[in-house]
């Protein structure tokens, strides 16, 4: 007996996305979060530039960029002496292949409340204060046990449910790395007077202390984040919001700011935490329950949101038998790699701007700091982030020729004329949905169409381009055939028809 095709444990962003893709799929799902309401607290504050791009997909990224802001200078103090005004974001525009280059700023408790309107309209929706007790699977399902009593067949689980997974460790699976016992931060969501509202703020001092309050866009409140060392004043107590005031006067010497209406008060360990593996079974891990980062450049969460987009349409094609559960097994060896990558990133990120260490705080007081005046390096440091270099040029789904656009990196959009409408139109509009599609440049491989109709019908869509942007930015010459999946990655580029349906064939797509 399955009551569902798919159980999702955690209602964050990772859940979410994985929920809406699984819905537009007509993939049957529950979501259950064993919180009892939903949270207002401002956690990941950004949007990297890839995961907008999967909200484009979803139907959603208006409501983004509506809701956040990207122009917003960081201004540096030290020693209580005003040293910088940074502005990261400058200069960065929409390019052709690139329609969202920059991180889009604004609460995590939007970014959820987005996804899950979004949700609803697909016909979806999240349970709240279910806590999962316990798990058991065989070949054909998981058995979810509920602390509630109640039993929830699926014919897989996908554990997106943070850093203290129940899922992880229901299925046994270990999550090593480190947890610092020196470096602690204090953070929370408060209301400032006395600063102005157009940017953020950083004071560092010579007893290599930090201080920093982040806007957070649409509402009246900003971040506040603040680094404690063992012995210090705020080690070890219950954060409140005197304690941040009184921390923040000691440290930035602005005794006429005023702190006040916090909505979340918070403290946390430096972390750096991986999975051993993303799947026991019929049991998957995802997002925070898979990899835990430090908070530097926000990509924890947006990692978390493109594991579920590298997923979603993996499983929706084993739920209905149009996949062999070796497909399922590229989930992990596409996705860890890219959480170990941002590990290391994040983890020097963090290292460079919140280290205690003398030489970190000279580097990053004298050189680091400098440095990021320039518009290139701010340019750099943008793009490294943006995570729209992801590729997954080593894996078995990505076959085939080399070119400027290779198997298993991201599809660039590109303007192009609509090869059935003839109007204006972009390469994302082409893939926007939940099937594969082929892009035929120039030359038309005889019959390939119908074939491809024939056996796989509306789960790929084939289209003709005639010379022009989209040619120049694949560097495709005439006859060049370039299979893009559903989560925007180059699947097989080739100047074969046969090597198209082979391809498709194999990871039984029908």
């Amino acid at each position: 007996m399955t009551d569902v095709d798919v159980l999702i444990v955690g209602g964050g962003p990772t859940g979410l996305t994985l929920a809406c893709e699984l819905a537009r799929r007509g993939v049957t799902f529950r979501v259950i979060d064993r919180s009892p309401e939903f949270h207002h607290q401002s956690r990941g504050k950004g949007i990297q530039p890839r995961s907008l791009e999967v909200f484009d997909d979803l139907g959603v990224v208006q409501d983004f960029l509506d809701a956040g802001a990207s122009e917003m200078p960081a201004r540096i103090y030290m020693d209580r002496r005003f040293v910088a005004e940074l502005h990261l974001l400058a200069g960065v525009r929409p390019r052709p292949d690139v329609p969202y280059p920059t991180l889009v700023l604004l609460p995590q408790w939007r970014t959820e409340q987005i996804l899950r309107t979004r949700l609803t309209e697909l016909g979806g929706q999240v349970e709240r204060g279910l806590r999962l007790a316990g798990i058991e699977q065989s070949d054909s399902q998981v058995v979810a046990q509920l602390a509630s009593g109640e039993v929830i067949h699926a014919s897989y689980l996908v554990g997106c449910d943070g850093g203290g997974s129940a899922v992880r460790e229901a299925a046994g699976i270990t999550f090593p790395g480190l947890v610092s016992e020196t470096e602690h931060y204090l953070l929370g969501d408060v209301e400032v007077d006395g600063l102005p509202r157009d940017g953020s703020y950083v004071w560092y001092a010579a007893d290599e202390s930090s201080v920093g309050l982040a806007l957070l866009p649409g509402t009246l409140s900003w971040q506040f984040g603040l680094t404690v060392r063992p012995g210090e004043e705020g080690a070890g107590q219950e954060p409140s919001l005197e304690l941040f005031q009184r921390l923040f006067a000691q440290r930035t010497g602005r005794t006429d700011v005023r702190l006040h209406n916090a909505t979340w008060l918070s403290h946390f360990s430096y972390k750096v935490r991986l999975a051993d593996r993303y799947r026991a079974g019929r049991v998957f891990i995802a997002g925070d329950a898979a990899h835990v980062h430090p908070i530097a450049g926000g990509l924890g969460m947006n990692t978390g949101i493109q594991d579920a987009y590298n997923l979603g349409w993996k499983l929706a094609l084993a739920v209905r038998g149009q996949a062999p559960d070796s497909l399922l097994d590229t989930y992990e060896r596409e996705r860890r790699p890219v959480a170990e990558s941002v590990l290391k990133t994040s983890g020097v990120g963090m290292t460079a701007l919140f280290s205690t260490k003398p030489l970190m705080t000279f580097l990053r007081d004298w050189i680091i700091l400098p440095l990021m005046r320039s518009p290139a390096v701010t340019k750099a440091i943008v793009s490294k982030t943006s995570q729209l270099g992801v590729d997954y040029r080593d894996s078995e789904l990505s076959v085939g020729d080399k070119g400027k656009v290779r198997p298993g990196d991201r599809a660039p959009d590109s303007p192009c004329r609509h090869p059935v409408t003839g109007e204006q139109s972009r390469l994302f509009d082409l893939f926007r949905g939940t099937h594969f599609t082929l892009l035929q440049f120039g030359a038309v491989a005889p019959d390939l169409a119908e074939r491809l109709d024939g056996l796989h019908g509306d789960d790929i869509r084939v289209y003709q381009l005639e010379p022009g942007p989209p040619s120049k930015r694949y560097g495709a010459g005439r006859g060049t055939l370039v299979l893009v999946r559903p989560d925007g990655y180059v699947a097989v580029r080739t100047r074969s028809g046969d090597a198209v349906v082979d391809y498709l064939r194999t990871i039984s797509v029908a």
